[in-house]
């Protein structure tokens, strides 16, 4: 089956542009409303089971790019490394302007962990998907393989949002771009709890099943 190609910016501008009518992502549907990117846990304990996730509201988000930065300070980013979360700006089904912001999609089944040959991308604890970076080996295949667009490499190796794992953020805890959004614009949690937020909103699954929400 040949894989489609669906980036960020695709995502986003359907499920706005498409008002209340359903877009559909790899044969599954879902309204404008929401934005939520994350992944079933893979781990033992209280949180297995439970899929994790971001919720971004568009009409809250003003294009400040606090989270941009605040991911880029905390996890101590250097200036080549290119942003791991980016602020996506789209016209709704109105053709008003509206800014989304996304990272890693933290997919249920990522197509960068099934096809890294070094083994260095894992799914863990909350369904975070991170990169060992003294593993991979930079040949790119993730890159090739995500239909995010989501992959970047620095100097060091592949570079991705952990959830600020490796900031020192406990699995479930609020990542550092949630804590910089003063316009609570982006909430994280269970997916299931962001869903009782914003009730108008479901689940976008692509053909590797990522977590998405869209609400504006």
């Amino acid at each position: 089956m040949q894989q489609l190609e669906v980036s960020r910016r695709t995502l986003v501008k359907g499920a706005l542009a498409l008002g209340a009518s359903a877009v559909i992502v790899g044969g599954a549907v879902a309204p404008r409303r929401a934005l939520a990117e994350g992944g079933s846990s893979a781990a033992d304990g209280a949180d297995a089971g439970v899929q994790y996730g971001f919720l971004v509201y568009a009409s809250k988000c003003v294009n400040c790019e606090k989270c941009v930065v605040a991911c880029r300070q905390q996890n101590g980013l250097a200036d080549e490394t290119p942003d791991r979360r980016r602020i996506t700006v789209v016209a709704n089904d109105k053709g008003e302007k509206m800014s989304v912001s996304t990272s890693c999609m933290h997919c249920v089944k990522p197509s960068c962990e099934r096809v890294c040959p070094a083994g260095a991308i894992s799914k863990g604890a909350c369904g975070i998907v991170s990169v060992d970076k003294n593993v991979c080996i930079g040949c790119k295949y993730c890159y090739q393989a995500c239909p995010y667009d989501v992959p970047r490499y620095s100097a060091e190796a592949m570079d991705k949002c952990d959830c600020c794992l490796g900031a020192g953020i406990e699995p479930g805890d609020k990542p550092y771009c949630v804590r910089a959004c003063i316009f609570n614009a982006l909430k994280y949690g269970p997916i299931e709890e962001l869903k009782e937020l914003a009730p108008d909103a479901v689940v976008v699954a692509s053909f590797n099943d990522p977590s998405c929400l869209i609400k504006s």
